[in-house]
């Protein structure tokens, strides 16, 4: 049985409602974002492959010094103890989720996989064995009580490939909210623990992907990983909550929800404040680089002159460039509109001073 059968039947609270709304709001704008940032797009994606790939190390608590680990996130340099070479392989597996959440869904093959191509090839295996129902202390459910409504025991791979065909049938024929379908396999996933080992990181990759393929666009941008870090204890805490009910069919992941989206929302913020002062540090650069183009321009030139140097540039921050070279008295103007010349007044007063010699 996959928990996702019951989804329809969640009511969500109100709050929970507007968190999604508000997250919502800043998904419609995740085309802008990305057209602020196209001309250092690939080096911001992959400055955020390189934070995910540290935090993602720490989470599974791999033992690297800081140095060491700059060296080969940033630096790919060759790493030297196996901790050293699974930093490595997080990286390379990080960078193909980032490439293809977009495009190509996941399968249980595909997740043991990439467990295997960072940890070494035959660490794990699916574990066969059927999934045994205990409580949150550990001990076997005793079904034959009164109220308790048993679920058919099943092997942790069939009950793991349901829950999955399940979330990507339900994620093509758009029935429920992505993020929040996410939230239930992680959940999922938490218990039934379908490999032999390697399950902690196999979850984190799935939300990843998951997150990723929900249209969360920031973590592009900005490292999922770092907050998920930073709210780890509490993520954590929500899983054991949702997980009490998780034999008796039906998960209280409300909790879970409210931190996940508390988590992009801010995100989303901080992305907000980046762009900023990206924009700001931008245009700083193009005023730089359009002051420095009139330099080597003729010493009579045209706004045309200018374009054909910068034709991405804005004539708005072109006319920005001519009024403050203007006001600081170093050009005039010659004539109006658009046949307008321009005339650098150094070039004239060295003219003044030679017909005076």
């Amino acid at each position: 049985m996959s928990h996702l059968e019951n989804v329809k039947q969640y009511i969500l609270p109100a709050d929970l409602l507007l968190s999604m709304l508000r997250v919502y709001r800043f998904l419609g704008k995740n085309e802008q974002y990305c057209s602020i940032l196209c001309n250092n797009l690939e080096l911001i994606k992959e400055k955020t492959l390189e934070t995910d790939t540290y935090f993602l190390a720490q989470l599974i608590g791999l033992n690297i010094n800081d140095n060491r680990m700059r060296l080969i996130v940033t630096k790919n340099s060759e790493p030297r103890t196996a901790d050293e070479k699974v930093v490595a392989k997080i990286k390379t597996v990080l960078t193909s989720i980032q490439t293809q959440a977009q495009e190509y869904p996941f399968n249980s093959s595909d997740l043991l996989s990439m467990v295997n191509k960072i940890f070494g090839r035959n660490y794990a295996s699916f574990d066969m064995e059927n999934l045994v129902p205990v409580d949150s202390k550990g001990k076997k459910i005793n079904f034959t009580k009164k109220g308790k409504t048993r679920i058919p025991l099943k092997s942790r791979r069939v009950l793991f490939d349901t829950v999955l065909d399940d979330y990507y049938l339900m994620i093509e024929k758009k029935q429920f909210e992505p993020i929040f379908l996410s939230s239930i396999v992680f959940v999922e996933m938490a218990n039934i623990k379908p490999f032999t080992k390697g399950n902690e990181l196999m979850r984190f990759l799935a939300l990843y992907y998951m997150i990723l393929r929900s249209g969360i666009h920031c973590f592009y941008y900005l490292s999922f990983f770092e907050i998920f870090f930073k709210y780890q204890m509490d993520i954590q805490n929500e899983v054991n909550v949702a997980s009490l009910n998780y034999y008796e069919g039906f998960m209280q992941v409300f909790g879970l929800n409210r931190i996940l989206f508390k988590i992009i929302e801010e995100s989303y913020i901080n992305l907000e404040n980046f762009l900023i002062n990206y924009q700001y540090d931008e245009n700083l650069l193009k005023v730089d680089h359009v002051e420095q183009t009139i330099e080597k321009l003729p010493d009579i030139f045209t706004k045309a002159d200018i374009k054909n140097y910068h034709p991405n540039i804005s004539d708005s921050t072109i006319n920005r460039v001519l009024k403050k070279l203007k006001c600081d008295n170093r050009i005039r103007p010659l004539g109006t509109g658009r046949s307008a010349r321009w005339v650098k007044i150094e070039t004239e007063e060295k003219d003044i001073s030679r017909l005076l010699r």
